[in-house]
């Protein structure tokens, strides 16, 4: 299709927009790299500018302190004091001089004593000529730093003795570190300068100013106002400011310029680098850049036209745009209805958890599934549930004879088979079906079934019926595990009926026959007999008191008065007290809490629990040596708990008997109903050595569980 006059026009225009748009981007991308770029080095030209002047202070700063406290030591002054009073004493001047030579081991490459007339006292060490270049630090002029291809230090001070001028002392110190730091600049660019500038004393207008760069040092005067409209960054630097700014030097060149001053030492400090070489990476890829711009501009030329071409056709497609939208709303429908049914379904699952949580019967239970899982699959009018458990059989209301023709039918074909979880199996045809396991035993399934093969993917309810059947073996489990309680209750009872017939009620019996024979033996009374009686007596004696003590054993372990009486902390070390005399081991008991952080009913289930491990200790475990540590633990923020530990080393367990345990074992099954009733926790660990670790963690606020 060819364009019209109107679409050339439309085209020529919008290229030249596209081209001012572009050039205007790429020259603000330009201005803004080179503003970033001049940012960051000029960062980094301070922070290296200002080790350097850190480094110099320091330096010169230790330099003249130790100058400084050559005038103030006592031999150094007596021997000019004496030498003052007398220039040919001999010993003084000896002294001196021993002195004096003794400096250029703690630093000092020169030194010179004069006395108050300026005649020279003693030297040691060359001076620097006067010749050399050199900085005032100071409006006096007795400190310089004077360059001799290294920094030299050269510091007088007037030397006094009690208020009285006697001398001078004047030393110089090479300063190596100041030196590596004032050449060693390199790295930081090829045109980088490091000056380090003092004002002049008669002459205000310029600066001394040492000059390095990567090729040589110089010394050089220099005006410090070399642009008249605006300040330099040495000025700014002689009025004791810091910072980085654009500028021209002294040559007239752009430079980036980072500056700072010491107002101590009287002197500035710059460190600069030319733009020429910061943006020569940018300039040299400039022609790239403007050759990928010039083709970025004729593509954008080329994609106006082909969008001038689309809007041609425009109106067709705005046809095309209205049928797929009537398309969408109809696939936003089906996505509502999907909704719908996902709705249906945690509807379903909410109802049937609030119905189990009920604790009702079996019957119940089932009953509330079929009621609220119906209404929630696909296809409630012609389909059956079914729910098989514990050999009864619960169908869906008013579809019973539709269940027995679906049996009969031929043509229950298996066409899905979805995976579960393990142990657990799947069969998706006319029914779906999932099966019922408890404690790994299975128990059941709970079908769905359909009059006939309805096409649609039927995954997402094989999904809800899993989780309904996961619910009903939650449910299952723990109503096996209530009615465990039941069973270890009433043999409970029952023990304590034998142990009374079969013990107690034997030593009764003993006790009275026993009486009734001493009865006789006093209506016999014989002095020769009296000692037999005695005897009997005694025995009689021994064995109530026998019997009483175990009654009391009994009842202790039936009903922990103790723990009634005085407390969980009590109880306990009563406990260990009483398993080392009954068995003869060695049981101890430690805690770090108060009787007032527990209430009755966890301090109940803590003595219960604590009580079967080691019981278990003990008798499985044939441990001789037992540990009940109660502890509170506030390592969790909002969250306080107490921990209870039994530890014995007695001969430990496997992994499968662990196991085994776990599924039979009802003393583990108390212990682990009692952590969730609590909503606390148990493990069961075996120690690396020997034996095992039994930890019942519980929280202690707010607990209104019972037993």
């Amino acid at each position: 299709m060819f364009l019209t006059k109107d679409d050339r026009k439309i085209s020529i225009v919008g290229g030249l927009l596209l081209l001012a748009l572009t050039l205007i981007t790429g020259l603000t991308v330009y201005n803004t790299m080179r503003q970033q770029i001049e940012s960051v080095l000029g960062t980094g030209l301070t922070v290296a500018l200002q080790g350097k002047a850190l480094l110099f202070d320091t330096r010169i700063a230790k330099g003249i302190e130790d100058t400084q406290a050559l005038a103030l030591r006592p031999f150094i002054v007596q021997f000019m004091q004496e030498l003052n009073d007398n220039l040919n004493d001999e010993i003084a001047s000896k002294n001196l001089s021993r002195n004096i030579n003794s400096l250029t081991q703690v630093g000092f490459s020169a030194v010179i004593a004069h006395d108050n007339n300026d005649n020279v006292l003693s030297q040691v060490g060359s001076f620097r000529s006067n010749e050399n270049p050199s900085i005032n630090l100071n409006k006096e002029g007795n400190i310089k730093l004077i360059w001799d291809n290294l920094f030299v230090l050269r510091t007088t001070v007037n030397v006094f003795n009690k208020g009285n001028f006697i001398g001078k002392i004047t030393t110089e110190t090479s300063l190596p570190n100041l030196t590596r730091s004032f050449v060693d600049i390199q790295s930081i660019g090829k045109t980088v300068e490091y000056l380090i500038c003092s004002s002049l004393v008669d002459n205000q207008k310029a600066i001394a100013c040492l000059i390095s760069n990567p090729g040589s040092v110089r010394f050089a005067y220099l005006n410090p106002k070399a642009n008249k409209s605006e300040y330099s960054p040495k000025e700014l630097a002689l009025e004791g400011k810091s910072g980085v700014t654009s500028a021209l030097d002294y040559r007239n060149t752009e430079v980036i310029e980072a500056y700072t001053s010491l107002p101590l030492l009287g002197i500035v400090m710059t460190l600069k680098l030319d733009q020429e070489e910061l943006f020569m990476p940018i300039n040299v890829k400039l022609k790239d850049v403007i050759i990928y711009l010039a083709a970025l501009i004729f593509a954008e030329i080329l994609l106006l036209n082909w969008f001038i071409r689309k809007l041609i056709s425009s109106e067709k497609e705005a046809r095309y745009s209205k049928v797929k939208a009537e398309e969408y709303s109809i696939e936003l429908a089906d996505k509502e209805k999907e909704l719908r049914k996902r709705l249906k379904e945690i509807t379903c699952l909410y109802d049937i958890r609030r119905g189990v949580e009920l604790g009702m019967s079996i019957d119940g239970v089932c009953q509330t599934i079929i009621k609220n899982l119906l209404p929630a699959i696909q296809y409630p009018e012609t389909s059956v549930i079914e729910i098989c458990v514990n050999d009864k059989r619960y169908i869906s209301p008013n579809h019973k004879n539709s269940l027995l023709e679906l049996k009969q039918s031929e043509n229950l074909l298996e066409v899905i088979k979805p995976v579960r979880a393990i142990d657990r199996r799947s069969i998706f045809n006319f029914f779906i079906q999932s099966d019922i396991f408890v404690n790994n035993q299975e128990q059941g399934y709970l079908r769905v079934y359909h009059a006939q093969d309805i096409p649609g993917s039927f995954v997402e309810e094989q999904k809800l019926i899993d989780v309904v059947t996961s619910n009903l073996e939650g449910w299952l489990e723990l109503r096996q595990l209530e009615e465990a309680l039941v069973s270890v209750a009433e043999e409970q009872v029952h023990k304590i009926g034998q142990e009374l017939h079969d013990n107690i009620g034997q030593q009764i019996a003993a006790i009275a026959y026993q009486a009734s024979v001493l009865e006789v033996k006093i209506n016999e009374v014989d002095s020769n007999i009296t000692s037999k009686f005695s005897g009997l007596a005694a025995s009689v004696a021994l064995q109530t008191q026998n019997l009483v003590v175990n009654i009391k054993q009994l009842s202790k372990v039936l009903l922990p008065f103790e723990l009634e009486t005085n407390g969980l902390i009590s109880a306990l070390q009563t406990l260990a007290t009483r398993m080392n005399t009954t068995y003869h081991i060695d049981c101890e008991f430690t805690s770090n809490i108060g009787e007032e952080d527990i209430d009755s009913v966890v301090a109940l289930n803590i003595y219960r629990v604590a009580q079967e491990a080691v019981n278990n200790a003990i008798f499985h475990g044939k441990a001789k040596h037992v540990s009940i540590a109660l502890n509170a633990d506030n390592s969790e923020p909002n969250r306080q708990v107490v921990h209870l530990a039994v530890c014995d080393n007695g001969s430990g367990f496997s992994e499968s008997f662990l196991e085994q345990n776990l599924l039979t074992g009802m003393g583990i099954k108390i212990m682990h109903y009692r952590a969730k009733q609590l909503d606390g926790e148990l493990k069961i660990l075996r120690r690396n050595e020997s034996g095992v670790e039994v930890h019942f963690i519980i929280p202690i606020k707010e607990h209104d569980q019972q037993i």
